[in-house]
């Protein structure tokens, strides 16, 4: 999932322009050098730096300007940038939308296990096409279904590995095994390859490994087939997991059968009884109404800032495979402490704490930057700046974990997963219109900067107001009342002498 999600940090690489033909540009940072490179009209071969061939390297897609015009430039306009190569990274973000909206509903119908291996299929399909890509425009689109795909598999697949996972061990294990430190594992398979084609295609062999797995070694979800009313195929994926439990732990075929009844009447109970709940629930109550739109603008704020960074580590100095693989190590890192912080911190930590700790850093960090270009002491202080950017970025991981589980401790049981849900879209909204933040020109350096230091300022303020704590609260139940006024018989005749008063004048 990472290497086809994060793909575009490597494979839409913005090369260094030095300058063009025997001109040298009298540039201080890539953006100084784009500006004056979109200026010199008559440039007929430009010169590149770079580290990893990407499709903005092959393609000659430099800055903000192309030779050709087609199709996809009117498309790109209407998100107001002229950066093909960024924009096929926005595309990719759209399809995720889509695919994150349809895989649900697709897992319920026809199971975890399969929409999980079809999503695998078809990622492995277009990927292997898309290193075919002949030009800029099928590039894009086939990042845009690769999207669709990725979207599913983080909606399903994930849904899918945790149901299969025993209940002790699913917290350590989603914790090891997560991006992070697959990130320092992309960065090396980038590093071997050093050509965005090649990459596609390593990345595709890790796809074939987890069809594989899914195909021939995992069951169906148990979960799903209770839930599907599937006895037979529930008793045989149960029997299956079985095996892999200890000889004397195991249980017998008649213990299985009465555990899956038991766990099919339960469920018919529960579905009997329960209310069903739609989104307009969540703009009923003022309180409830309040609670969604601040955290749903707050997971937008993170996806905003996280992808704006990823997708523009070119621009940092240093290498971009020790950056990236320094990013996974300090997300890493720093979700581990955050994690001891919250663990031994007791009250004194908080979940709005962490927030408000995690989030002014970050806000520090962008704003540090955006003083660094706007007063042109980027040579100064490029360290600075590579600094600077991956501690913000590697602090941005704890932050989506935070914010779950603070909408999981928030909202009332009936509206719980849909309020999950429309926070998370709205952070899908982030993934689409943060990578393109450094295409907009606001007339001075280091603007991108100060547009994700202005978020994360908004997101402190907004958050801090209206979220409430909810570490070692008990988890709400029910839906909150609107309380009822007791009425006054004397104001009662108040108003009504008031009201035959005016009807008289």
């Amino acid at each position: 999932m990472l290497s086809n999600v994060v793909f575009n940090m490597f494979g839409a690489a913005a090369p260094r322009v030095p300058g063009c033909d025997d001109i040298i540009y009298n540039a201080t940072s890539p953006f100084q050098q784009c500006e004056q490179y979109d200026l010199h009209l008559n440039c007929q071969k430009p010169q590149m730096v770079y580290e990893f061939k990407s499709v903005a390297v092959e393609f000659e897609e430099l800055c903000n300007r192309h030779e050709q015009e087609s199709y996809m430039d009117s498309i790109t306009q209407l998100f107001g940038v002229n950066n093909r190569v960024r924009f096929s990274t926005t595309s990719q973000m759209i399809g995720i939308m889509i695919g994150s909206a349809v895989a649900g509903q697709l897992s319920d119908l026809y199971g975890r296990r399969k929409i999980t291996l079809v999503f695998l299929c078809l990622m492995l399909f277009f990927s292997t096409f898309s290193s075919f890509s002949s030009t800029i425009e099928i590039f894009i689109i086939f990042r845009f279904f690769i999207g669709i795909c990725c979207g599913g598999l983080t909606t399903v697949g994930c849904i899918f590995v945790v149901e299969n996972l025993p209940s002790a061990h699913r917290l350590w294990m989603s914790t090891v095994v997560t991006w992070a430190p697959n990130y320092m594992l992309f960065a090396l398979c980038a590093y071997i390859t050093g050509d965005w084609r090649y990459l596609a295609r390593m990345c595709n062999v890790m796809t074939i490994i987890a069809i594989a797995l899914c195909a021939f070694l995992l069951p169906e979800s148990p979960k799903y087939l209770i839930q599907a009313r599937k006895r037979k195929e529930a008793i045989k994926s149960v029997t299956y997991i079985n095996k892999f439990k200890k000889i004397r732990n195991q249980l017998t075929d008649e213990e299985i059968e009465s555990v899956v009844h038991s766990a099919i009447e339960a469920d018919e109970k529960s579905r009997a009884k329960a209310k069903k709940y739609s989104f307009i629930h969540l703009y009923i109550h003022p309180k409830i109404t309040t609670q969604t739109i601040v955290a749903s603008i707050s997971m937008f704020s993170i996806s905003y800032v996280t992808y704006g960074l990823l997708f523009n580590y070119d621009v940092l100095s240093g290498s971009i495979y020790m950056n990236a693989a320094v990013s996974g190590f300090l997300r890493y890192v720093v979700g581990a402490v955050v994690a001891v912080l919250d663990h031994f911190g007791g009250r004194h930590v908080g979940r709005k704490q962490m927030h408000f700790i995690t989030v002014s850093f970050i806000m520090c960090c962008m704003f540090g930057i955006f003083y660094i270009y706007f007063y042109d002491m980027v040579v100064e202080y490029k360290s600075w700046i590579r600094a600077l950017t991956l501690l913000a970025f590697g602090t941005t991981g704890c932050l989506f974990l935070q914010l779950l589980l603070i909408t999981a401790e928030m909202f009332p049981t009936g509206i719980r997963n849909i309020a999950s849900a429309h926070i998370n879209v709205c952070g899908r909204l982030g993934n689409v219109f943060g990578p393109m933040v450094f295409s907009y020109k606001l007339g001075f350096a280091g603007s991108g900067y100060l547009i994700l230091g202005v978020i994360c300022l908004l997101d402190v303020i907004v958050f801090h107001i209206f979220i409430p704590e909810t570490k070692n609260q008990p988890l709400p139940q029910g839906m909150p009342t609107k309380k009822k006024q007791k009425k006054d018989p004397e104001a009662q005749t108040t108003l009504m002498t008031i009201s035959e008063e005016q009807e008289a004048k």
